[in-house]
């Protein structure tokens, strides 16, 4: 190669390397603050992990520290003709469980309004107040937390130090007569339901966003439960037109007695995420159709079967009107007639 190649070559080279010691300039200090910035973000994730971590730890022990039955509670009496939905809200839609509905049947018969009772228990360091407010058809209850932030910002208290937590227990006590449709409607509570010993005829509605639903030996002409983040489990121990059972997210176990005096019952049964578990004590007659996508039908004393497969299910049982649908996306369905 002659000495003016060598020199092109010579100069090419101090290019390059100049070239690259500059990007070298530049990428260096970008991936260190990379490097820092991921750094910050783990610890403050494992910071956020342990605040809620202690706050879980504390709230959940709440109730076994205080008993809140010896709570003086907050008494609100309405006339269910006036008002057949009550709204419980705890913290403005927070999806953390606030504590539990019971729904009872009074035994007098001369009462006629809905009594409400909230007891509420909280740490020392929280402070709460319960509202009401009447708008149209709805009886509006609030709960409500002296946090700096509320609202749709509410959340942010979770996060305290000392922990803030609150308990609530609402008693419900529905007259033996209602309108023909009640409405109890929550965001993070479970709701019960305890056995009536008057029938009732109309139609109850129970909806909640974040909390279980438990219906003991509860006997209503049309009944509808749903959940967006539990599951739907107990007995009902009579339906005369139509049951409806829906959740996003948890189990559906339940037993169903079919009246005597039902025509063609209606029952609607879907959940998303996971199995449901059905026994209806030889109590319905009419067709069904069984579906599951991810998992197995199964279907116990059917009288006929038209459809036989493992993810869906049809035929008849008995020889009356009455229809069941059961769906599920992820999860086994097994009904027993």
């Amino acid at each position: 190669m002659s000495s003016k190649g060598q020199y092109y070559e010579y100069e090419q080279q101090q290019t390059r390397g100049s070239i690259t010691g500059c990007c070298g300039c530049i990428w260096t200090p970008i991936l260190t603050l990379c490097g820092v910035f991921c750094c910050l973000v783990v610890i403050s994730l494992v910071i956020i992990a342990v605040i809620l971590g202690v706050n879980v730890n504390v709230c959940g022990k709440l109730s076994q520290t205080v008993d809140i039955n010896t709570v003086t509670p907050s008494v609100h009496t309405y006339d269910p003709k006036n008002f057949p939905i009550l709204n419980f809200i705890s913290f403005n839609s927070i999806l953390t469980k606030t504590g539990q509905i019971y729904v009872t049947q009074s035994n007098s018969t001369s009462d006629t309004n809905v009594s409400v009772s909230v007891r509420v228990v909280a740490t020392k360091d929280e402070t709460t107040s319960i509202k009401e407010e009447n708008a149209d058809s709805t009886k509006k209850i609030f709960l409500e937390r002296a946090d700096t932030f509320k609202g749709s910002l509410a959340w942010i208290g979770y996060f305290s130090l000392p922990p803030r937590c609150v308990l609530a227990k609402v008693e419900v006590v529905l007259p033996q007569t209602i309108p023909s449709v009640i409405t109890i409607d929550t965001d993070v509570n479970d709701i019960v339901f305890y056995a009536n010993p008057v029938p009732y005829s109309s139609q109850i509605i129970a909806k909640t966003v974040n909390g279980e639903i438990d219906v003991n030996n509860f006997a209503v002409g049309s009944l509808t439960l749903n959940t967006n983040n539990g599951g739907i489990t107990g007995s009902v121990s009579e339906i005369v037109n139509e049951l409806i059972a829906i959740t996003n997210n948890g189990g559906i176990q339940l037993n169903v007695s079919i009246s005597s005096n039902a025509t063609n019952p209606k029952i609607e049964i879907t959940n998303s995420l996971s199995d449901i578990q059905l026994n209806f004590n030889s109590s319905f007659s009419g067709s069904y159709d069984a579906k599951t996508d991810y998992g197995k039908v199964n279907i116990d004393n059917p009288s006929s079967v038209a459809i036989s497969e493992d993810k869906k299910k049809t035929g008849k049982v008995g020889d009356k009107n009455g229809t069941l649908n059961a769906n599920t996306k992820n999860g086994n369905i097994n009904i027993n007639f």
